[in-house]
């Protein structure tokens, strides 16, 4: 096999962090340095997959302190982010958060926070649970998301190096660039415009229209977007002869219905 695809569990881990700083990557979405609250917070923190993610838990977005139970476990809705980098020895974890609705009404679990917050506000992160870690050269790269995906992105491409080919499929309204996105000369690049009512659809039929691989084994594909996009895209794997288990497909969120 060209590459390989292992799981790896971690144990449960719960980590006080704050606010140290907050950079605007492009408009709605937002890049945070956490740092530990206390030294040795993140001891022991490793995230070597290029979709490791953590649970967070933050407070008010005033910079109110995080609600605990009687075991320091954080209390209310956490929300999913891909740990964009990170060194236990400086003790600091970068997350880029994409944030939703007009500044000073933001949507979601934490994206008043994210965009407001005062910095030293407190943060509980828990994970990664586990990594996906992809070793070895695939002949042939499809690296597919919409913009909840693309810290994930980033991160396989440089994981990868600026010697794959493949395709690199982006649903998104964003210069990639502005994101720090910097595809390798041998990826096709497109750029698909969201639809609202129906997310992840153009994601989905731009896969369906890439050719079969001569080689399954040598394809490795990355399809991460919203809910509907993992049912079309795993029975796209079988017709292409892949296994569920050589890729990584997800579902980073769900849209609500109206």
């Amino acid at each position: 096999m060209p590459y390989t695809l292992t799981r790896y569990p971690f144990p449960p881990a719960v980590r006080h962090l704050r606010l140290a700083a907050r950079t605007t990557l492009a408009p709605g979405y937002v890049r945070l340095r956490m740092v530990e609250a206390q030294p040795g917070e993140l001891e022991g923190f490793v995230a070597p997959g290029g979709g490791d993610h953590v649970r967070v838990v933050v407070g008010s977005p005033e910079g109110g302190a995080v609600d605990l139970d009687s075991d320091g476990i954080p209390l209310g809705a956490s929300r999913t982010e891909t740990v964009v980098d990170h060194d236990v020895e400086l003790g600091y974890l970068d997350l880029d958060v994409l944030v939703h609705g007009d500044p000073g009404a933001e949507l979601g679990v934490i994206g008043a926070w994210a965009a407001r917050a005062p910095l030293g506000s407190a943060a509980v992160v828990m994970g990664p649970k586990g990594s996906v870690v992809l070793a070895g050269e695939p002949g042939h790269v499809v690296l597919a998301a919409d913009d909840s995906a693309l810290p994930a992105v980033r991160r396989y491409l440089a994981m990868l190096g600026p010697g794959i080919t493949g395709d690199l499929l982006l649903e998104t309204r964003h210069d990639p660039a502005s994101l720090g996105i910097e595809p390798a000369p041998g990826l096709r690049v497109s750029i698909l415009t969201p639809d609202a009512d129906r997310p992840s659809a153009a994601l989905v039929a731009a896969l369906a229209s890439l050719p079969a691989p001569d080689d399954a084994a040598e394809r490795f594909v990355f399809a991460c977007g919203e809910q509907s996009i993992v049912a079309p895209v795993r029975a796209l794997l079988g017709r292409w002869g892949i296994d569920v288990e050589r890729a990584v497909v997800k579902g980073y969120w769900r849209r609500t219905a109206d």
